[in-house]
């Protein structure tokens, strides 16, 4: 009988409030798991964090970490002494410590998951620019060149990478499937929970935004968006995402007081477990207006309740949503996206419901991790069985 691989997946943090990576890494490793490969997640949270549970996957959390930078002389030395146990590693994300920890102590047994880090619109902070391609030039590329390859969601994120901030030359690239594994839900249970907390939003056929309130999201351009629609837009969307307080946050919340939206457009703290399944569930539509992004774990996880989305060609998956017509592509600016949003508003319910179909089978075919095309689990058991 063969011997099963065991793998150690290293990421900063899993807490949700990160955004899709975070969400991600747990269907990743469980898709593996149904696949016969045995999986452990590695992070610098602190001990007794408990942000996933689940009886398959080992969680090991060796914080507290130090700063942006995720520095952990507790999961650095955890590695050292336990890498002997697992045959090959994924590294969740870069610009972090625990890819240079990685080089440092797994030689050539590592891959690293760039998360559209190297996303072009990083280049618009000239700040945070210089100090990137400083630590590029002297520590990450090393880091990445010494991984048996980077993995990328899709061939978006790989032309992402011609046009980036730094020189990606000599680093190995492979493309593999990435997504989710469809939840098993009680469809009357968690609309039940979801109007119950949002009595406001039954029977509107809401549009929703998942995910963090950050710039490069461009959650500005949908507001506007509704402002120039005016009486044109009837409907309501709600934004949730976890509340910081930050300036952008603030910025979002004046514009809608600003244009008198307040009964358009409605805020919450980020939704989880049964309450987020709720929402889309219960919407009528995805909404991402980004400036940047590899993939879109929102949009995939609307596509597989068969709910078409309306995004940015900025966004990498758009070409797949394009092509299976399981959504509206706009540019990523107001006036683009608002036509997008108008005409989407204005589709009768045969050509709805086709919308709906597409987006389910552009989930199946491209984003559902349990289908055995271009997957990870191939990939290690190519290299490592």
């Amino acid at each position: 009988m063969k011997r099963k691989l065991k793998i150690l997946k290293i990421i900063t943090s899993i807490d949700p409030k990160f955004g899709g990576p975070a969400i991600q890494i747990i269907d990743g490793s469980l898709a593996l798991y149904n696949k016969g490969i045995n999986v452990d997640v590695l992070t610098c949270d602190k001990e007794g964090s408990n942000f996933f549970k689940s009886k398959k996957i080992k969680i090991i959390n060796k914080g507290p970490r130090f700063g942006t930078y995720g520095f952990s002389l507790r999961l650095f030395l955890w590695l050292f002494n336990n890498r002997d146990q697992y045959d090959a590693f994924i590294i969740h994300g870069i610009w972090q410590f625990i890819t240079l920890a990685a080089r440092i102590l797994l030689k050539n047994k590592y891959y690293v998951f760039i998360h559209g880090q190297l996303d072009p619109f990083f280049a618009e902070d000239f700040l945070k620019l210089i100090k990137k391609k400083i630590y590029w030039l002297l520590v990450e590329k090393n880091n990445l060149q010494h991984s048996r390859s980077i993995l990328l969601t899709g061939l978006g994120e790989k032309e992402s990478l011609k046009k980036t901030f730094v020189n990606t030359a000599g680093i190995k690239k492979e493309i593999i499937r990435f997504g989710i594994i469809k939840p098993k839900i009680n469809k009357k249970k968690i609309l039940k929970k979801f109007f119950k907390k949002f009595p406001i939003l039954k029977n509107t056929g809401f549009y929703l935004f998942l995910g963090r309130f950050h710039k490069k999201k461009g959650c500005e351009i949908i507001i506007e968006s509704v402002k120039k629609l005016k009486n044109n837009f009837k409907n309501i969307i709600l934004f949730s995402g976890p509340m910081s307080g930050s300036k952008y946050e603030a910025k979002l919340i004046n514009l809608v007081e600003k244009y008198n939206l307040r009964k358009k457009i409605i805020f919450t703290n980020a939704l989880y477990g049964d309450l987020k399944w709720g929402a889309i569930q219960a919407s009528k539509a995805m909404v991402l207006s980004s400036h940047g992004e590899n993939f879109g774990v929102s949009l995939v996880e609307s596509l597989s309740f068969g709910k078409p989305v309306l995004t940015t060609y900025k966004v990498g998956i758009s070409n797949e949503i394009s092509k299976f017509k399981a959504g509206l592509i706009a540019k990523d600016e107001t006036n683009s996206f608002s036509n997008i949003l108008k005409k989407f508003n204005n589709l009768n319910k045969n050509n709805l419901r086709k919308l709906s179909n597409n987006s389910y089978k552009c989930f199946k075919k491209n984003f559902d991790i349990s289908i055995n095309k271009n997957s990870l689990s191939n990939l290690l058991k190519k290299n490592f069985s």
